[in-house]
């Protein structure tokens, strides 16, 4: 399956890498950058490998670290999965916004 970014993927994607450059080490740039490759590889293989939200059926939540998820969406139909959004999961959850 192909993987498309939205523009609000790609943009909190590159806010976790600005953070991590403000306040880390190079070191944990590079571990964000191949934790978040392995996990998108494993949606690739196994696009329902995590789980549904609650709160919309459509939408899963992929894990990358114990401070970073991100959200996606599959189509079957077109073979595409759909990244909608990377959530710092310190921060409200009511804050994040996927519609």
């Amino acid at each position: 399956m192909e993987i498309i970014w939205s523009s609000k993927a790609r943009i909190t994607f590159f806010d976790v890498l600005d953070y991590l450059e403000k306040n880390w080490t190079k070191k944990e740039i590079l571990q964000f950058y191949q934790k978040t490759e392995l996990v998108l590889n494993a949606i690739k293989r196994n696009p329902g490998i995590f789980p549904v939200s609650s709160k919309h059926k459509e939408i899963r939540r992929a894990v990358v670290d114990k401070n970073n998820s991100f959200f996606y969406t599959i189509d079957n139909y077109n073979s595409k999965i759909y990244l909608l959004t990377f959530f710092d999961n310190r921060q409200n959850p009511k804050s994040l916004k996927l519609e």
